[in-house]
């Protein structure tokens, strides 16, 4: 069994990543696959992904190394991939093994999109071939200057947005209404993380944060005809990548200055 632990301390974004990973990785190499603390899955929407129960390991605080595993675990503490870039060994892991890390790479799961879109399956949601979506993260955010973007990068995208399509209307969803509105005081502000993920997932055209919770349903969406994300992504305001996986094919890139790659 291919086991990963869910904690309190994940957003969503965080947790599915962890989950499809060594859910797919599990896939491949024919091993069970199994969820530590799966009471703390916050993605209680999705229609068909299935956690079943784990239990043994025992950790004194979340994401610590645990002191207790079952006998023949191996515990990869975040997986070798917190310098930004890939483990490859994750995908060789051996059976009855503990994996946990970022795991946000699409190289992960690629393989097994269509699969991934049954696991997350969710209510449909009707969009306006003009409407974009943007999808703002706030809370702890706020006030860190190496995560939260700038008004500038908003502006920009929305920018950029009209510029491809002029009759382009904009709705805004996100984890702080009260931040996200002086931000956005023109525009509709949503709030729920139901709605938002599914409008991510549904949207023609989306500017998304450098915040996880965007990138598997963003990447799932093959209805979107633009999809602008900060370029350098969780270190855009340092103007470097911090972590690599975090490069999506699909996305389109905005750097600081406005303009856009794909790289």
């Amino acid at each position: 069994m291919l086991v990963t632990p869910i904690y309190h301390g994940q957003g969503l974004g965080n947790q599915l990543a962890c989950i499809i990973t060594t859910k797919c990785i599990a896939l491949d190499n024919g091993y069970e696959f199994g969820v530590a603390f799966p009471d703390r899955f916050k993605g209680f929407f999705f229609k068909n992904l299935k956690l079943p129960e784990f239990v043994g390991v025992d950790v004194l605080s979340e994401g610590a190394t645990p002191f207790s595993l079952p006998e023949g675990y191996t515990y990869y503490r975040e997986s070798m991939d917190n310098n930004g870039d890939y483990d490859d060994k994750i995908f060789n892991s051996p059976d009855n093994c503990v994996i946990h890390g970022n795991l946000q790479g699409e190289k992960y799961f690629e393989k097994h999109k269509e699969e991934i879109k049954e696991w997350l399956s969710v209510e449909p949601m009707e969009m306006s071939e003009n409407l974009c979506v943007i999808n703002f993260r706030g809370g702890e955010y706020v006030g860190v200057d190496d995560f939260f973007l700038p008004k500038m990068y908003w502006r920009q995208a929305v920018d950029n947005m009209l510029r491809i399509n002029p009759s382009l209307k904009f709705e805004v969803h996100t984890d702080d209404p009260t931040t996200a509105q002086r931000f956005f005081p023109h525009y509709p502000i949503v709030s729920g993380i139901e709605i938002n993920w599914r409008a991510i997932r549904y949207a023609k055209y989306l500017i998304l944060s450098n915040s996880s919770f965007a990138i598997l349903p963003a990447w799932l969406n093959d209805d979107a005809k633009l999809i602008i994300a900060p370029k350098h992504f969780a270190r855009h305001n340092l103007n470097y990548w911090f972590l690599e996986q975090n490069k999506i094919n699909k996305f389109t890139y905005q750097d600081k200055n406005g303009n856009l790659d794909n790289k």
